[in-house]
């Protein structure tokens, strides 16, 4: 078949083409001119990198087509740091010495500080705006004047001004305060620069007086910028001052959307009784279910009985969504005094409002009689002829008695309803009995899986849970052909077969060596800790890409190579900070006591390196082994002096999901004295619930 297309489709033309004079084919031999052009041009490159590491004026001559890919300069890590300094202040392509530019802002090398510096001089927007990028990643006291000097010249793009404002936000210094804050108080007279102003300010808070930083803030709420606007309104939010509830009053009815949904957020964390009336006011001529969802929870927590007065208005609206969005946030709110409301809201005529109200019962936190109350309603229920409100009353049952309705789950749920007409329900009972480790769901959360039609962070864990011979056997089949998301589940697991399987695949892939097949076959390998892989994994360890060359080490180290410790942290201080979050991702992966206590002795000093970058990966590594030894590091990087390191530490703690990390947050929290520490606590234990 495949023949006799090809001869319908272009037989004629080959045959002109063979007829032709021989000017007509001049195309094809100039097509593999090209060709081979472009592989001696990839070899030329490669032999270019080759020399990074060693000569530091390779790439002074080099035009910009005839330099090697940004990745693969990435992947030398810092060791190509001088080099690119020299392309930088020495190359006359512009082009050339933005990349170079931007390859020292994705290394994050300190070293470079001075080369970055002199070059803010260069006579090319571009250049200079990368450089800005480049010094905002490494950030340092002595470029807050020349940065500063940049921002100030008069022939200055927008978009290079613009950067420096992000890259002084990041530089810690009274300096950077006093010329951030005499910047905002200017009445912008082209392009407005106040939020990007207003946002570096924000990142140096903890340099501020806080009656000072609280007037600042007030100040940009009464702005009439909307961006300004957005960020002062997530600023009053975690400073909690009651200076700030009338501007925030009078933002309830701002023309834009989210700037009223943050307003009345922010106004429900201050907590200050005096926007009680404004709120009151507002809620029954809400039209947003989001905007009813936060009038309610900042009401609810300014005043209960104010609240459940108005809740009780609003579940009688005449408009069912209004009603339905009610008895929702009646649930979230969890108090039990929502009960006898939520009662009422279960004779509404409307099947979904009637949903939402069995929905909501379930959250509260009933005691006692009010407890048995409910239980007898939602029971009322349970037999429904609606399927929505039988589902949502079985589930309300359960939560109401955790695990008590589970049997009513399978029966009713996920065995008695018609998979034609209710799939979607099935598959809810499963992912519910799923996450009771229930075995009777196994086979139809294997499908649901293997068909993409459950996701693996939802149901992975279960397979391990209740491990089965024959699932896991699936589940590695599925990894095979290329589910690369399963691979957690498969290390876990280890069913048999998968030790000759990774193997091969780790040798038939290597030509590829950043394929998803070369690194997901590198971290099953390792978590088998069968000792055999070793020398293939070593061996691939060895590789100039980055990513597989971190994976094969942690690899190697969990399979017994005992040089892996010194390696990882060789790694760790070497690659390009951009790196640095791949490589906590892949170290946290160890699992071996003995490894585990090796390296993190040497990690222990580096969680406080001089270079924040690569101070902050170590303690996020060892806040995801030893919670209870590396939490007070943690809080110190939340309260230090460098605004970055701040930033940092937020952002690796925002990926640590362990609930111990949670509970030692909220202990800080309790005994922390600086309001600036206490403000950042709060907010990173917002965000994680």
């Amino acid at each position: 078949m495949k023949r006799a297309w090809l001869r319908g489709a272009f037989g004629p033309m080959l045959l002109c083409a063979a007829l032709a004079p021989a000017a007509l084919v001049v195309p094809g031999v100039v097509a593999q001119q090209q060709s081979e052009a472009r592989e001696d041009q990839a070899s030329d490159a490669e032999k270019l990198l080759a020399q990074v590491p060693n000569d530091a004026s390779v790439l002074i001559n080099v035009g910009y087509r005839d330099l090697p890919a940004s990745p693969d300069f990435v992947n030398l890590g810092k060791r190509s740091t001088k080099a690119l300094e020299r392309c930088l202040a020495d190359n006359i392509d512009l082009d050339a010495r933005a990349r170079c530019a931007v390859v020292l802002e994705a290394l994050g090398d300190h070293r470079a500080l001075a080369t970055l510096q002199g070059a803010l001089d260069d006579w090319e927007p571009l250049v200079r705006y990368r450089v800005v990028k480049a010094l905002g990643a490494v950030p340092d006291k002595t470029s807050v004047a020349p940065l500063i000097a940049l921002y100030q010249r008069n022939d200055e793009e927008l978009h290079v001004r613009e950067a420096v404002v992000e890259a002084l936000g990041n530089i810690s210094d009274q300096r950077v305060v006093s010329f951030l804050r005499a910047e905002l108080g200017k009445r912008p007279g082209g392009a407005d620069l106040r939020p990007a102003l207003f946002e570096a300010l924000w990142q140096n808070r903890h340099l501020l007086a806080r009656d000072t930083l609280i007037d600042d803030a007030k100040k940009a709420l009464a702005s009439d910028n909307e961006a300004l606007v957005l960020a002062a309104t997530l600023a009053a939010a975690e400073l909690r001052s009651p200076r700030h509830v009338a501007a925030l009053v009078a933002l309830i009815d701002h023309t834009s959307a989210e700037i009223r949904n943050k307003a009345v957020y922010a106004l429900g964390r201050v907590g200050d009784k005096s926007a009680t009336k404004a709120l009151l006011a507002t809620m029954p001529n809400v039209r947003d279910s989001r905007m009813l969802n936060n009038i309610a929870f900042a009401l609810e927590r300014l005043d209960k009985n104010a609240f459940y007065a108005e809740i009780a208005k609003t579940i009688e609206h005449k408009q069912a969504v209004i009603r339905l969005n009610a008895a929702y946030v009646l649930g979230d709110v969890h108090h039990a005094e929502g009960l006898a409301l939520l009662e009422k809201a279960l004779a509404d005529p409307s099947d979904f409002v009637r949903s939402s109200a069995v929905a909501a019962i379930g959250k509260l936190a009933l005691r006692g009689d009010e407890h048995e109350r409910a239980r007898k309603s939602l029971e009322a229920l349970a037999t429904s002829p609606s399927v929505s409100l039988r589902e949502e009353a079985i589930y309300s049952l359960d939560a109401l008695t955790p695990g008590g309705a589970r049997d009513r789950i399978h029966a009713a749920l996920f065995k008695g309803l018609d998979p034609r007409k209710h799939g979607a329900a099935i598959r809810r009972a499963a992912l519910a009995l799923g996450d009771a480790g229930d075995p009777r769901v196994r086979s139809h959360l294997l499908a649901c899986l293997l068909g993409y039609e459950c996701g693996v962070e939802r149901v992975g864990s279960y397979f391990t849970r209740v491990p089965d011979e024959a699932a896991s056997g699936r589940l590695l089949l599925g990894w095979t052909r290329g589910r690369s998301d399963l691979t957690r589940v498969v290390a876990k697991l280890r069913p048999a077969g998968t030790l000759p399987i990774a193997m091969s695949t780790l040798r038939d892939s290597w030509a590829s060596p950043e394929s998803q097949e070369t690194l997901t076959s590198l971290q099953i390998l390792g978590s088998l800790g069968d000792e055999s892989a070793r020398e293939l994994v070593v061996s691939r360890a060895t590789t100039d890409r980055t990513l597989p060359r971190i994976l094969g080490v942690v690899a190697a180290g969990r399979l017994g190579y005992a040089d892996a410790p010194a390696k990882l942290v060789q790694e760790l201080e070497s690659c390009a900070a951009e790196w640095l979050p791949d490589f906590v991702r892949a170290t946290i992966a160890i699992e071996e006591p003995a490894l585990r206590a090796s390296l993190d002795a040497l990690l222990e000093p580096k969680a406080r390196d001089a270079d924040v970058h690569v101070a902050m990966a170590a303690l996020a590594i060892r806040l995801a082994w030893f919670p209870d030894k590396a939490i007070y590091r943690m809080i110190d990087a939340l309260g230090s002096q460098l605004g970055f390191e701040r930033t940092l530490a937020a952002s690796y703690l925002a990926h640590n999901v362990d609930r111990r990390v949670t509970w030692l947050l909220r202990r800080a929290l309790a005994r922390e004295g600086s309001p600036d520490v206490r403000d950042r606590l709060r907010a990173v234990l917002d965000e994680r619930s």
